[in-house]
């Protein structure tokens, strides 16, 4: 067998050079970013909050007329 062998000629971490530049751009919108950051909050808190339901036992037992309908069915 054959040895492996790299088939990039990429740099290691180690020995690349890294640099940061700023990049000047226009105000943002602040208004519109809150109205994001809301519209997610509310949405991921409606996930939640179905997901919490969903897990949770009904109040009161209700037969699923499917059920019902398949037990009488069965009589």
């Amino acid at each position: 067998m054959t040895r492996y062998a790299k088939k990039t000629n990429r740099r290691p971490y180690e020995e690349r050079s890294l640099s940061v530049r700023a990049v000047h751009r226009d105000r943002a919108d602040l208004h519109k970013l809150a109205e994001v950051l809301i519209r997610l909050t509310l949405q991921e808190t409606g996930e939640s909050r179905a997901a919490r339901a969903a897990a949770r036992p009904p109040d009161t037992y209700r037969a699923d007329s499917v059920a019902l309908a398949a037990s009488d069915a069965a009589r």
